[in-house]
């Protein structure tokens, strides 16, 4: 069996998907980064499929080494989030080939059911708006954990205001109650001491963890803030390969790891991720937040892996693009997403609707 042909789908904002087709009609469908959809498309037509077709899909790490190694002139989180596409479709075709679910490829079932904390991804709302959005979806989710957005965001130029950090934590703890766990995400927005000054004055609100509250590559800064705040650290969702994985685990610049499927070079990568944190005593937590292929990858990922024993990110956002693409969406119980035991990645897309909708290159 050989690839045969690479079709790519993506939207200008947001999303970009992947299927990969045999000689033998069998296919599979993964997912990249949704950060510049138009640079990822081009890396996948003009470097990553003249080099792929008439593999054997079958051979990951001969595919990857042909597609990452050999092009270590240009590495880093563009090419690894475009193959990142190919990889997971690569698992699915796989698990469809074989009629398993990609979970028994990679380990075998470890849990059945993942538990989730609702994602709030807004930097809009009003402090009681955030609050109430947070509330509802504890009522409809049955959620045991939240998370909010704190600071600018990294690169948004934004000043950094920690009176108003300090009272949308504060709104956000009195409208979900003290047994629900709290958690807040920087995207990179703070310096050491910012992040050290805001968790200070934020401590009496029982914080689970902080995200990623300073520049995400630097390793050092959170070496030191591991060592200094007296709450789990959560990084790892913009790395790329096993050996950004390394500096931050073994370093123990985090207490979380949070390696992204869609951009971290696949599934396979995140796995070795997952065995540096066993190695390392930490929780792995694949990051993914798209509710689509890239959700489907990472529920696998937490299934057949024992290092994934935190709270799942879910997306609770009303607008996500992905949703409708799914036949069946995913099955969310009393705070757990249940994992998908079909085939591949146990998810079926509507073909016809993404052919009628996105922009399509074969």
């Amino acid at each position: 069996m050989k690839i045969k042909n690479i079709t790519c789908y993506k939207q200008t904002m947001g999303l970009f998907y992947v299927k990969v087709e045999t000689d033998e009609g069998v296919y599979g469908f993964g997912e990249s980064s949704p950060m510049r959809p138009d640079v990822l498309m081009q890396i996948m037509n003009t470097v990553i499929k003249p080099l792929v077709i008439g593999m054997d899909p079958f051979q990951t790490e001969l595919i990857e080494e042909v597609v990452l190694r050999r092009n270590y002139k240009i590495s880093g989180q563009l090419l690894a989030s475009a193959y990142s596409g190919l990889e997971i479709a690569l698992w699915d075709l796989k698990g469809r080939y074989l009629n398993q679910p990609v979970y028994n490829l990679i380990g075998g079932l470890y849990r059945d059911h993942i538990p989730l904390y609702a994602s709030s991804m807004s930097r809009d709302l009003t402090h009681a708006e955030e609050a109430d959005k947070i509330r509802d979806a504890i009522n409809r989710l049955k959620v045991k954990a939240v998370k909010i957005k704190v600071g600018p965001r990294f690169g948004t130029g934004l000043p950094v205001d920690l009176n108003d950090d300090v009272l949308k934590v504060k709104a956000a703890r009195e409208a979900i109650g003290p047994d629900c766990k709290l958690m807040i995400d920087g995207n990179s927005s703070y310096t050491y001491i910012q992040a050290v000054q805001l968790f200070d004055r934020i401590k009496e609100y029982n914080i689970h963890h902080f995200e990623e509250p300073c520049p995400y590559y630097d390793v050092d800064t959170y070496v030191k803030l591991a060592n200094t705040l007296p709450v789990p650290i959560h990084v790892g969702e913009q790395d790329w390969n096993i050996f950004t994985f390394r500096d931050f685990i073994s370093k123990g610049a985090c207490h979380l790891y949070a390696a992204d499927p869609v951009k971290c070079g696949g599934i396979s990568s995140a796995k070795r991720a997952a065995a540096l944190c066993r190695a390392f005593g930490i929780h792995y937590v694949p990051h993914n937040t798209t509710k689509g292929i890239g959700f489907a990858a990472a529920i696998h990922l937490a299934a057949s892996s024992p290092e994934c024993s935190s709270f799942y990110e879910y997306n609770i956002e009303s607008n996500s693009t992905r949703e409708r693409y799914l036949k069946q969406p995913f099955e969310v119980k009393d705070g757990h997403v249940l994992v998908p035991h079909g085939p591949g990645l146990g998810i079926e897309l509507d073909e016809e609707l993404m052919e009628a909708t996105l922009e399509v290159i074969r």
